[in-house]
């Protein structure tokens, strides 16, 4: 059926995406660490903390948690409460999981679109952070890429779930 042929296709596609997003945010993590890490112990020892610490490590996060997103859906560690829907055959199981998926990637289509339009006006505002005179526009770029490659799995997850339903 084409339904699996194209979830296969997605999966080639947004699981290798995923993983190095997945990467990346746990590096840019383990930078936050570090970072706190260090401005904790310089704050406290030499009364010297890092300039702009805080203003980066807000400029980390959106990195950590878009960028991880797309990997937690891929490895099915997103909540589930199917407290009910297990109780359910195997074929109403998967029209659920499929409107939930319909319904989740709706949400995300919106937020991806969204978040281009913020980084677009961004650009053209100049919008910078107020210590360190970063420019936003990247870290909002980042947040809809890894929205994007969320919505992949979740479409990947949509097309697996509509064909169980549809299956015989």
């Amino acid at each position: 059926m084409w339904l699996s042929k194209a979830a296969r296709f997605l999966t080639i596609i947004a699981s290798p995406t995923a993983r190095v997003l997945n990467s990346v945010a746990s590096g840019v993590l383990a930078g936050m660490m570090v970072l706190t890490g260090i401005d904790v112990t310089l704050r406290y020892i030499l009364n010297r903390p890092i300039t702009g610490s805080y203003e980066i490590t807000q400029f980390m996060m959106p990195i950590v948690i878009a960028f991880g997103l797309a990997y937690c859906a891929l490895a099915k560690g997103h909540v589930r409460v199917d407290l009910v829907t297990s109780r359910l055959p195997k074929r109403p199981q998967a029209v659920m999981n499929s409107f939930a998926c319909l319904v989740f990637l709706g949400l995300f289509i919106l937020i991806t679109w969204q978040s281009l339009l913020r980084a677009k006006g961004m650009i053209h505002t100049g919008l910078t952070s107020e210590v360190l005179l970063i420019p936003v526009f990247p870290f909002v770029l980042a947040v809809s890429a890894g929205s994007a490659v969320l919505c992949l799995v979740v479409l990947r997850d949509l097309f697996d779930y509509l064909s169980q339903a549809l299956r015989k």
